[in-house]
């Protein structure tokens, strides 16, 4: 995409929309964090911002000449705003938590957690506080979904972030600079947005890593394989091996956790991409599908080829996750695929890169940097929206991630010598389980935080194995990853419709073709022209218009 049109997107003025009373604020607990990036605009002897505009429609709100255009504290006379947000499973109680303590000291803002609510019954008390007309001044971690933020935005609740965004978020400004893909997750189809998204740029994070057993390869005298067929050559080299020595046969040469992951990872081999989230790709601004290529039938036919061979773990179409799980412990699988590898010993293994030889290039899936929509939003009415949007804005930044992910320094965590964070010790190998110690002091843990993973700030999740094993598929990533798009209601649920017939569809029909119970000569003509007749065309033609909502 074209970084000028998409960022006329964001920068564009005069987006107001009509509001709704109610955001209010109450006094509150303490907060926390550490020196801030740049901020947009000048700071006069006083400190107060001088020639800033962002607020709704290019228009600053009456409190904006109580922020700091940059540094600490955000605001010269203390404010508080209202959060609305859900305690994960695993977190304590949000005003006991260090981050927050030490950013409130930092940034002279109060937090009012009353409406941060516990994981259960949450969803149904969500829904009473839409309903109530009485709405907190932000959200953080409330698990907005996509329904939730076209509905609410459009109607005046959420406030339109895109002008605020350049002034007052240069953190959140500068990601989309460098990812202007982030804009397809959080651009509603009216232009506006209405909420930020998790910022994921740790690759290794975001795609599923091929795993080789290296053990294995050295039993039988194999490399590497880089070709498709070398892997062939491979995997029939594992079969029958019993590499365990427990006297069963419950080693397979190649395993996934289920037949679409197997699809998938072997589309990108033949050289597809894995765009919005589903089986499509974009190129020179066009939105297409390959579920009815010839490329894809030679993908299925080679598939039911190491299928028919017994190379494959014939219970990828039945098994659970768990029972996946348990295979990957057990190293019971030649090759397979994990984004981590927390789930086994990984000096057994090593990670590779996509094979060559059926495409110019390969491709890995990976989800797009923006993950977890939704993660903070601004309400409307509230009084000091740009105050909202300094705050949030310091953990898109590098030191503000710091402290989201590892809480605060001396207490929680130390840097060092060469300015690396760490854990203090007895975090990472607590007997509770490293979430449910770091959930103690920061809300990362659970997923759905307004954070910032990198490179740099990721122990937690990513260990040195996995970090190498993402090295191996880099060069295949695509150069920008679209998310799945905010639509219309009446748009989504009849995208919802045409993909569950589609893929009830696909799902049965390559299952039979893999396992060799109908036949590609003469049943492969069917199955195009049912997915045409269910609405192929139009389902592609949703994203399509989507896509071109932010422009090429």
């Amino acid at each position: 995409m074209k970084r000028k049109k998409m960022l006329a997107v964001l920068l564009s003025a005069g987006m107001a929309l009509g509001m709704l009373a109610g955001c209010g604020s109450k006094p509150s607990a303490d907060t926390a964090g550490q020196p801030a990036a740049d901020a947009a605009g000048e700071k006069d002897t006083t400190g107060e911002t001088q020639n800033a505009e962002g607020s709704e429609g290019g228009k600053e709100s009456a409190q904006a000449g109580n922020v700091n255009a940059e540094g600490f504290p955000i605001v010269n006379e203390q404010i508080t705003l209202r959060v609305f947000g859900q305690q994960g499973p695993v977190q304590a109680k949000w005003d006991t938590m260090g981050m927050w303590k030490k950013y409130q000291e930092m940034t002279n803002i109060n937090l009012d957690f009353t409406d941060v609510l516990p994981a259960e019954g949450y969803d149904e008390k969500k829904s009473l506080m839409w309903a109530s007309n009485e709405y907190p001044d932000i959200f953080v971690r409330a698990q907005l979904n996509n329904s939730e933020i076209v509905k609410y935005g459009s109607m005046g609740i959420l406030a339109p972030l895109e002008d605020l965004i350049p002034v007052y978020a240069p953190n959140m400004q500068k990601l989309i600079d460098e990812d202007p893909a982030i804009l397809s997750r959080i651009t509603a189809p009216d232009g506006h947005i209405y909420a930020l998204p998790a910022v994921f740029t740790l690759t290794a994070a975001r795609d599923d890593k091929f795993w080789m057993n290296k053990s294995w390869l050295e039993q039988v005298g194999k490399e590497i394989p880089e070709t498709v067929d070398e892997l062939e050559e491979v995997l029939r080299s594992f079969k029958g091996v019993d590499f365990n020595g427990n006297g069963e046969a419950d080693e397979y040469p190649m395993g996934v956790s289920d037949a679409s992951a197997l699809i998938r990872r072997f589309a990108g081999v033949w050289g597809y991409q894995y765009q919005f989230g589903t089986y499509l790709e974009v190129k020179d601004g066009k939105v297409s599908t390959y579920l009815t290529d010839d490329g894809f039938k030679e993908e299925l036919q080679w598939l039911a080829k190491m299928y028919g061979e017994g190379l494959i773990d014939p219970e990828i179409f039945t098994q659970e996750y768990a029972k996946y799980a348990a295979k990957m412990a057990g190293q019971q699988m030649g090759l397979f695929f994990n984004q981590a590898d927390d789930t086994f010993d990984s000096s057994s293994f090593v990670g590779i890169a996509p094979f060559k030889g059926k495409a110019d290039r390969q491709y890995v899936e990976s989800a797009p940097a923006a993950r977890d929509n939704g993660v903070f939003a601004i309400c409307a009415d509230c009084e000091n929206k740009e105050a909202a949007m300094r705050w949030i804005d310091y953990f898109y930044g590098y030191e503000g991630s710091i402290l989201m992910r590892y809480g605060v320094e001396g207490e929680n965590m130390y840097f060092d010598e060469e300015g690396k964070p760490h854990y203090n010790d007895g975090i990472l190998d607590s007997p509770e389980g490293s979430g449910t110690e770091i959930g103690k002091y920061t809300i990362w843990p659970g997923g759905g935080a307004p954070q910032w993973v990198n490179d740099d700030n990721c122990e937690a999740i990513a260990s040195e194995a996995t970090l190498k094993a993402q090295e191996a598929l880099d060069p295949c990533l695509p150069e920008q990853i679209y998310a799945a798009p905010l639509l219309e209601q009446e748009v989504s649920d009849r995208l919802s419709v045409l993909w569950t017939d589609l893929e009830s569809y696909m799902k049965e029909t390559t299952a039979k073709l893999i396992r060799g119970e109908l036949n590609f000569e003469s049943d492969w003509d069917t199955y195009v022209e049912t997915m045409n007749k269910i609405g192929l065309e139009e389902w592609v033609s949703i994203y399509q218009a989507a896509y071109d909502v932010i422009g090429e």
